[in-house]
């Protein structure tokens, strides 16, 4: 039977410093120092591997180890299937029993089993070559408490940017191979070669597509409403250049357009610096500079605002602005005050005089810039958690000023203020009725839920089963609404390539790595992506009604009341993807 699985050729491998030159230098992964406890090789395992070198094939759910043992792949037809327009993976295992000091792949273009004339240009494919990260298993913790995760060494980063990578002897390398089947391709069967070289050492390997009827829309065209907040000083910081300089945008776009690729439609933008404003920082970083003058009247710079937007508009992002700040979580609000020539702040709740006196005046600059620039009509303000009380209070003040704001806010669901607001993400244990999920999508209104850090799973973090990235998308279309959204994209610590352990649990702050490096989650989350516009064209254009009940039968079964530890969202989702195959 034909299954939508995504294999990689994942090439074990350990190297103590793997070095690759990118664009902007070199980088190094893997500079875990001495760390035996978890990544000791298991010699009795590793003697069970008769040949120096094996390549298997292995599902893209495997965790495959960093060096204790080879990986348990399976020497197989390597096999998966697609609808035209779709993004399909393969993984497979390279285990080594000796050091290898150049490994790369080559593949073939796709050519037709069936006609001979017909071929998928290999420039479609790109090859990744998968790092592995320092964890620590704190799924679930929001608030880290004093005392020693279980560390863990697991393989994250995809670097489909370099042309080689290197292996230690009794190691694990995954290598992913991602195919972007183009939308005029027929259908029917395809196979190309794929060779990895280790030194010189040439192992080939088939890979199998089956191209059905199936055509996905055009990105353009997808209903996923993805929403991944964007950190760009967070990026400036880790790159250490300048905020909004040439320089820190020409390092964005690496990121932004992975983020574009895989249907984003928010810009995060800010008040003042991001969405958080964790530190006090220059005022020519601010996103948007406030002004104190000296004669106690307000100004508002926009020049870094517009660069940014315009910046992401460019890349194909430009279905929504959300702009945080105006009820931030600690509630402070910063400007530059002219007669004291330092950033200071205010700090006040929104039913406040000095804070609506603050905000009156910013939202009106606010407003009239933006519909200079013919944006208004596209930008939200963005509210996060906050109880209601508080919200019917920020929103009848921001209807006062101006009752064609649009709002978005995440949190709890609340009925008494629903049609309110018109991006809602709601947490994920919280329940919006169908009959109001209806009423708001006839009405334009946006509907998506968000996973955070108290999820243990399914989730996103760097201990999650990689298919619980692709599960979430299943849960939104089962649960009707239109997408899913994660507060932070790109919320970089400063040693992210090699240790994703900090304040958060690991990978709760960022789907994707530095100069452009994917990751196995963020792969697997597209694929989820994906897989919610097959279904919602299933579901308008199902044939019969018994394919249609199917369908819903298999969809009822993603609700995060059903989920344990036992039950595997892997099988769960390619078993359900049997039905978007016939």
């Amino acid at each position: 039977m034909l299954l939508k699985v995504r294999y990689i050729f994942t090439v074990l491998f350990f190297f103590t410093i793997q070095v690759c030159k990118g664009q902007h230098g070199y980088k190094e992964y893997e500079r875990f120092g001495d760390l035996d406890t978890v990544a000791k090789p298991d010699m009795t395992k590793w003697a069970l591997q008769q040949d120096e070198i094996i390549i298997s094939a292995v599902n893209l759910n495997e965790r495959v180890p960093y060096k204790k043992q080879p990986a348990q792949g399976k020497d197989a037809a390597i096999l998966a299937s697609a609808w035209k327009g779709e993004n399909v993976s393969y993984e497979l295992v390279v285990s080594t029993k000796r050091k290898i000091n150049r490994l790369n792949v080559s593949i073939t273009d796709f050519k037709s089993i069936d006609n001979k004339v017909k071929v998928i240009d290999r420039e479609m494919c790109s090859v990744g070559y998968v790092h592995f990260v320092l964890a620590d298993n704190s799924r679930g913790v929001c608030k880290k408490k004093e005392f020693d995760y279980e560390k863990v060494i697991l393989p994250d980063i995809i670097d489909f940017n370099s042309s080689a990578t290197s292996a230690e002897a009794f190691s694990n390398s995954p290598i992913w191979v991602k195919l972007r089947v183009p939308a005029n391709t027929a259908a029917g069967r395809y196979k190309a070669t794929i060779t990895v070289s280790c030194d010189g050492q040439i192992f080939k390997k088939n890979l199998s597509l089956v191209v059905l009827n199936g055509k996905m829309p055009a990105l353009s065209n997808r209903k996923f409403f993805l929403d991944l907040w964007q950190y760009p000083l967070a990026e400036a910081d880790y790159y250490k250049v300048k905020p909004w300089s040439d320089e820190h945008f020409e390092l964005l776009g690496q990121e932004i357009k992975q983020l574009s690729e895989a249907g984003q439609r928010v810009i995060t933008t800010s008040f003042f610096w991001d969405v958080f404003n964790p530190a006090v920082r220059p005022a020519d970083e601010m996103m948007i500079k406030v002004v104190k003058t000296k004669e106690a009247k307000w100004e508002y710079h926009f020049e870094n605002f517009d660069r940014w937007v315009t910046f992401m508009m460019t890349h194909g992002i430009k279905k929504q602005i959300t702009c945080f700040g105006i009820a931030p979580l600690n509630y402070r609000y910063y400007y530059f005050d002219e007669s004291k020539s330092e950033v200071t702040y205010f700090s006040q709740a929104v039913n406040g005089t000095d804070y609506k006196n603050f905000w009156t005046n910013y939202l009106r600059a606010f407003e009239q810039h933006l519909k200079s620039r013919g944006w208004f009509e596209i930008t939200t303000l963005g509210i996060d958690e906050k109880e209601l009380s508080v919200l019917n209070s920020l929103i009848d003040f921001i209807k006062s000023v101006n009752p064609e704001w649009k709002i978005s806010l995440t949190g709890k669901y609340f009925p008494e203020i629903e049609d309110k607001v018109y991006n809602y993400s709601v947490i994920s244990n919280q329940q919006v009725p169908l009959e109001v999920l209806n009423s708001r999508k006839t009405k334009g209104f946006i509907t998506t839920y968000y996973t955070s850090c108290w999820e243990i799973f399914p989730n996103t973090f760097v201990m999650s089963d990689p298919a619980d990235a692709t599960w979430l998308s299943w849960n939104a279309a089962n649960r009707n609404m239109d997408g899913y959204l994660r507060y932070a994209y790109d919320y970089w610590g400063k040693n992210v390539l090699t240790d994703t352990r900090s304040n958060f649990a690991s990978g709760d702050n960022f789907l994707v790595y530095p100069y452009g490096n994917s990751s196995i989650r963020f792969e697997m989350l597209i694929d989820g992506i994906e897989d919610y516009e097959k279904i919602e064209k299933k579901l308008q254009n199902n044939k019969t009604a018994k394919g249609q009940q199917r369908l819903e039968q298999r969809l009822a079964e993603f609700d995060f009341k059903k989920v344990n530890a036992q039950k595997s969202r892997y099988e769960q989702v390619i078993q359900a993807r049997e039905t978007l195959l016939k």
